[in-house]
């Protein structure tokens, strides 16, 4: 009697799962990426040209609710003295890649994670002729002692570098603060039950796509939502086509999703029509399926997946483990 509770407790569980879903994923539609249509009416930190791409986004939502299981925002969140703005290494935005070393933490999570300017770990290892290096005499102890005194990079990579390894850091302009313009626009969609996965929270790790930091060994929360909601298939849009779009997409397919991009619900950075199309065949290539708005608005809705076909053998182990509450199943 007790193994056939059990295996009817297994059998119930398995009917009681949805089969596999899908996610519209709204990529940093947010007001610091924004050239208009923001919160305040002015331009965002680091602007894109992409505020034409909110209709055709919240066209999706109205007329293919059906489409999506689950509608997921992300939002780049960054802390100040954020290890990607230029600013907090002495340098100007869009200078060039910094030297950096970092370690990979136990629990894999980006929330972890945390790479030190090389240049203070081993100044040796950079050559600032060849390399990006912050002025002659800045001292980041001085200057940005948020940046190193609490970074466990700064601490491990000097003491075993063995343990690090090395990549670069783009500057950027400071942009998506927390206490800044990383909000939502207000003529976006947004419903309660939206997922919002914020990343780039961590002051110390760069992050461009959903999934993962930039150097590709640490995750954000999102692969485990999703899983966790069942969600096999993405429909993908927003900002930028050529950079956190293009990661994302880049970091899903390895992780087993289908994707589909909506092209012209993406932009790219400064409205580059060359970076836009790389990018686009970039992920075609990598697996993903290009599509537009009109694809998906001709989309039909699904049919209800009919009920789940139980055996005779597992209809019999139900229908023990219930009799003791005096049920049956009619199958």
């Amino acid at each position: 009697m007790q193994r056939a509770l059990v295996v009817a407790a297994v059998l119930l569980q398995q009917l009681g799962r949805c089969s596999a879903g899908t996610a519209l994923l709204i990529i940093d539609v947010q007001d610091c990426f924004l050239e208009n249509l923001t919160t305040t009416g002015e331009a965002g930190s680091l602007s894109v040209p992409a505020s034409h791409i909110i209709a055709l986004i919240n066209d999706i939502r109205t007329s293919k609710a059906c489409l999506f299981d689950k509608v997921v925002r992300t939002q780049d969140y960054h802390p100040a003295n954020h290890i990607s703005f230029g600013s907090t290494h002495g340098l100007a935005p869009f200078s060039g890649d910094l030297p950096v070393t970092c370690i990979t933490p136990e629990s894999g999570l980006s929330a972890d994670g945390a790479c030190c300017p090389t240049i203070y770990v081993n100044p040796s290892a950079v050559n600032c002729t060849e390399q990006l290096c912050p002025p002659p005499g800045w001292d980041y102890m001085v200057n940005k002692s948020e940046i190193i005194q609490d970074n466990p990079a700064c601490t491990q990579c000097a003491a075993n570098s063995s343990s690090c390894f090395e990549t670069t850091q783009s500057m950027w302009t400071d942009h998506c603060l927390q206490n800044g313009d990383s909000t939502f626009p207000p003529s976006l969609i947004k419903k309660s039950d939206d997922l919002v996965v914020q990343k780039g929270t961590n002051q110390y790790v760069d992050a461009y796509s959903a999934f993962m930091d930039n150097t590709q060994t640490m995750k954000t929360v999102l692969d485990a939502e999703l899983k966790a909601a069942n969600i096999d298939t993405l429909y993908v849009v927003g900002i930028a086509t050529d950079v956190c779009v293009r990661w994302t997409v880049g970091d899903a397919i390895p992780l087993g999703y289908t994707i589909n991009v909506v092209s012209d619900a993406t932009a790219a950075v400064g409205g580059n029509q060359e970076k836009f199309d790389s990018a686009i065949a970039a992920m075609v290539k990598d697996g993903a399926k290009s599509m537009t708005v009109a694809d998906v608005l001709a989309l039909e809705c699904p049919m209800p997946s009919p009920p789940p076909q139980v055996s005779g053998a597992a209809r019999d182990l139900l229908n023990i483990a219930l009799l003791s509450g005096a049920m049956v199943l009619a199958f």
